[in-house]
C-alpha cells in the first residue's frame, strides 16, 4: 500500500499524541487496582507531559534503528536495553537483570519473571505499527523481538504481537472487527 506523506504524518501524530495524553492521564493511577472516573488530568502539568517510560522505550527503539538499520533483532534490542533503559522494576528490571546475567532473549524475559504475562510490552507496541504501517507481519515480528526481552514467549508477548499487528493494519483498514481478526491471526 502506498501512503501519501500527509496521511502517514497525521496517523503517526495521532498515535504519539494519544500515547502522551494517555500516559499523562493514567500516570497517577498506575499500579492501583481501582475503577477510575477521570474526565481530565488530576495533576498540575504546567503545559508539559509527564515522563513516560513506555514512550521513552519506543524512542529508544527509534534510536536503535537509526544507528543499526531496520534489520534489528532481539539481541540488538537487548544491547540497547541494557545500556539505556533506566527503570528497574517489574518486567523491565527482571529482563535487565537476566540479560546482564548472560541470558539471551527470549529466556531473559521468561526466567524468574513474575511479570511476564503483564502489559509492559503491548503498551509500547505502537512504534512497530508506525515503523511498518499496513505491514502487520513486520510489525508483529518487531513486537515479538521487543517483547521477548522482558516477557519471553508469555502472554505479555502475545498481547504485544496482537496489538502491533492490529495497529499496523489500522493504517489501511478502519473496520474494527477486521482489525481484531488480523491481530488475532498473528498470535
Amino acid at each position: 500500500m502506498i501512503f501519501n506523506a500527509a496521511d502517514y504524518r497525521d496517523k503517526v501524530l495521532g498515535c504519539w499524541l494519544g500515547k502522551n495524553i494517555g500516559g499523562t492521564l493514567g500516570a497517577p493511577f498506575e499500579w492501583k487496582r481501582q475503577v477510575n472516573n477521570v474526565t481530565f488530568y488530576t495533576q498540575e502539568l504546567n503545559g508539559e507531559p509527564l515522563p513516560n517510560d513506555d514512550l521513552d522505550i519506543q524512542l529508544l527503539w527509534l534510536l536503535t534503528m537509526e544507528e543499526r538499520g531496520i534489520d534489528i533483532t532481539a539481541h540488538t534490542l537487548a544491547e540497547y536495553w541494557c545500556l539505556y533503559v533506566a527503570p528497574h522494576w517489574s518486567e523491565y528490571g527482571t529482563g535487565k537483570i537476566n540479560m546482564r546475567s548472560g541470558l539471551v532473549p527470549p529466556l531473559c524475559g521468561e526466567y524468574q519473571n513474575d511479570f511476564k504475562d503483564s502489559c509492559g510490552a503491548f503498551i509500547r507496541s505502537e512504534i512497530w505499527a508506525c515503523i511498518a504501517p499496513a505491514l502487520p507481519v513486520h510489525a508483529a515480528a518487531y513486537a515479538q523481538a521487543d517483547a521477548s526481552l522482558d516477557h519471553g514467549g508469555a502472554e505479555g508477548t502475545q498481547a504485544a504481537i496482537f496489538c502491533a499487528a492490529l495497529e499496523s493494519a489500522a493504517f489501511a483498514i478502519s473496520d474494527l472487527r477486521a482489525l481484531i481478526e488480523i491481530g488475532l491471526s498473528y498470535m
